[in-house]
């Protein structure tokens, strides 16, 4: 009696597990199916001659190489991007032999694209803008409940003032949109942080610097030594202060442009 009651257990037990093993792999808990194995790693191992191991990792395909069909699909693939990687290669190629109208738009265009430097400023005016905000790194997880932390994800730069023995002569009170300073005539003129060169203007002797976070940077009174497009970064000499007709020192108008708006050039920069 006792025996037939450990056999009938004993049945009971293996068709409750076949039963648990059977169960779809979405309808399954891998927590549970984990913690339920007496030998964790052994599934990984061998597997069972009556189960079959489930595993939650997707295999890579490897069919796509064995199977003939698979195979002739992949290797076109690859023969029609091989041919198409070569008529770009031989039609760039054809377009400097030549000296037309034409292929002298094409080669101006292809020398851009490879020469011109990528605008990370814009990149980052558009991350801020899209994303708003910095990213936020989530606690690992443990015993001790902790919150999570944000990053600040802004480009610390330096900022310098543009003239080095520059002295204020006409503040932002009376302005309303930029400062007047004053310096010996021919002195070197500075950029004040990183940035992009976005107009040059001789006629009026103004230059106009894009840097980050929607920050304009404008320098009038002085000659320009950069172009448009050019990249400076801070304190790196963008022109020279105008010779004045009536004494030794120039004056340099400068101003900074936050978000369209004016603001105080002493607010950002330190002047000495």
């Amino acid at each position: 009696m006792s025996r037939k009651w450990k056999q009938s257990t004993n049945q009971s037990t293996n068709q409750n597990q076949a039963d648990n093993y059977s169960m779809k792999p979405a309808d399954r808990d891998p927590e549970r199916d984990w913690k339920s194995k007496p030998d964790r790693w052994a599934a990984w191992e061998e597997a069972s001659s009556r189960f079959t191991k489930q595993t939650y990792v997707n295999e890579p395909d490897w069919s796509r190489f064995s199977d003939p069909r698979k195979r002739s699909v992949w290797l076109k693939e690859l023969g029609w991007k091989t041919l198409c990687a070569a008529l770009l290669f031989a039609a760039i190629w054809g377009l400097f032999q030549y000296d037309n109208s034409w292929t002298k738009r094409g080669q101006a265009f292809v020398k851009q694209a490879l020469t011109d430097e990528i605008d990370f400023v814009a990149a980052a005016a558009w991350y801020k803008q899209t994303f708003a905000g910095s990213p936020t790194l989530l606690p690992i997880f443990g015993q001790k409940p902790q919150n999570a932390v944000g990053v600040d994800a802004e480009v610390k730069t330096a900022v310098v003032a543009p003239l080095e023995q520059g002295d204020l002569v006409r503040t932002f009170a009376e302005l309303l949109n930029g400062i007047e300073l004053a310096a010996p005539s021919a002195s070197p003129v500075m950029a004040i942080e990183t940035g992009r060169v976005i107009l040059v203007s001789e006629d009026q002797a103004s230059i106009m610097i894009q840097h980050a976070n929607r920050r304009v940077s404008i320098y009038t009174g002085l000659g320009a030594d950069v172009k448009v497009n050019d990249w400076v970064e801070a304190g790196d000499q963008i022109g020279t202060l105008l010779k004045s007709n009536t004494g030794s020192h120039s004056l340099l108008y400068f101003a900074i442009k936050d978000n369209d708006r004016y603001v105080d050039p002493l607010d950002v920069i330190p002047f000495d």
